[in-house]
């Protein structure tokens, strides 16, 4: 089963959400809601959802910083928007930002359920924009971010971030610290950067962190 936590502040598009599915019927459920990123990053448990579906235009919040909140904290969960704004500008921008999915809100179930599955699946979902004359942007895109780190290559470099040391890093993917070690020398001789430090500032400057 698909389990979902929602971060969306209209109670009605919650509840809808909530009706939409059912477990036993559909295979997706929702496990999870709260109104805001920073109530996520406190009360979300990792261990009791598979992805995070983020309203795009929060109060008080940027998208950018709700997405790079929620890839911090919770490495490796996908996000997919969940939208009313029907825009090929946000599309483009939350594409960058490395969310996996943008869906409206007026998308119905099969195309929602459509969706989550191939996130679940590990696909990005972005239906609109490879219009002819986006394609040769999106595949700049796709090649520049997703061929170069693999996901759980650009796990290791979001802990990396956020402060943890290799050790701490191999006890939480529950993985030796050699694996890590060779990992981000495969990252570093990828990029050709000489330490992790201009690794670092070369991901970011590529917009792949």
């Amino acid at each position: 089963m698909i389990r979902l936590f929602l971060i969306e502040n209209h109670p009605v598009t919650v509840t809808g959400l909530k009706n939409l599915f059912r477990p036993s019927r559909d295979e997706i459920g929702v496990t999870g809601d709260v109104s805001n990123v920073d109530e996520a990053v406190r009360q979300a448990n990792p261990d009791i959802f598979d992805i995070f579906l983020l309203d795009l235009l929060l109060p008080d919040a940027h998208p950018f910083s709700n997405v790079k909140k929620l890839k911090v904290k919770f490495p490796g969960k996908p996000i997919v928007i969940f939208t009313s704004e029907d825009s090929s500008v946000w599309k483009h921008k939350m594409f960058e930002a490395g969310v996996m999915a943008y869906l409206l809100k007026s998308a119905n179930k099969y195309e929602i359920k459509t969706t989550l599955d191939k996130v679940y699946k590990g696909q990005i979902v972005f239906s609109g924009i490879a219009e002819p004359e986006n394609k040769n942007k999106l595949s700049n895109l796709l090649s520049g971010k997703r061929n170069h780190l693999t996901v759980n290559q650009q796990n290791l470099i979001i802990l990396l971030c956020a402060g943890l040391t290799q050790q701490q890093i191999a006890d939480k993917k529950k993985i030796s610290v050699s694996t890590v070690e060779k990992t981000l020398k495969h990252i570093r001789e990828n990029f050709g950067a000489k330490n992790i430090a201009e690794l670092v500032k070369i991901l970011f400057e590529k917009g792949l962190i």
